[in-house]
């Protein structure tokens, strides 16, 4: 009696979707970024620069990223940079969107940091991922990288 009881209470849990989540793969690719200066300001021996960034990428995300942030150049040359974009194109073989917040900081015209992806649209919904890049500035507007990142979908 127990045992059909049990099986009987046990059997809605068949019924249950379960998640498809694929195991974190490590990805990488490159990128060219462009920027618009949309202000720059001065504050206590800093020098802080708002822009409008539009990036290609290519290798495991191919597409364009559109992004906001600002950056802040310090007297002894160092820098530390934010932004927070929507990449349009393909990840994984699926075409949508996502959205990419970054964070850097460098010396110079040489830059790393790190970014997290998420909040993917249509193909790209449940992606998301985190990782690394590395910059140079070809220009005082330009830079040009690479990325690698553990990426992740939850479809």
């Amino acid at each position: 009696m127990k045992t059909a009881l049990i099986a009987i209470l046990t059997l809605p849990l068949l019924f249950i979707p379960l998640a498809n989540a694929t195991t974190p793969t490590t990805v990488s690719g490159s990128f060219a970024a462009s920027f618009a200066i949309l202000s720059i300001t001065r504050s206590g021996g800093n020098t802080i620069i708002t822009v409008m960034e539009t990036a290609t990428l290519s290798g495991f995300f191919t597409g364009t990223r559109i992004a906001q942030g600002s950056e802040i150049i310090h007297a002894d040359g160092t820098f530390n940079a934010h932004d927070t974009g929507t990449f349009t194109g393909t990840a994984n073989g699926q075409s949508g969107t996502l959205v990419i917040t970054g964070e850097s900081n460098g010396l110079g015209s040489i830059g790393s940091g790190d970014f997290a992806i998420g909040q993917g649209t249509t193909g790209l919904a449940g992606d998301h991922a985190q990782g690394s890049f590395q910059f140079t500035a070809t220009s005082p507007t330009t830079t040009i990288g690479t990325y690698s990142v553990q990426f992740q979908s939850d479809q």
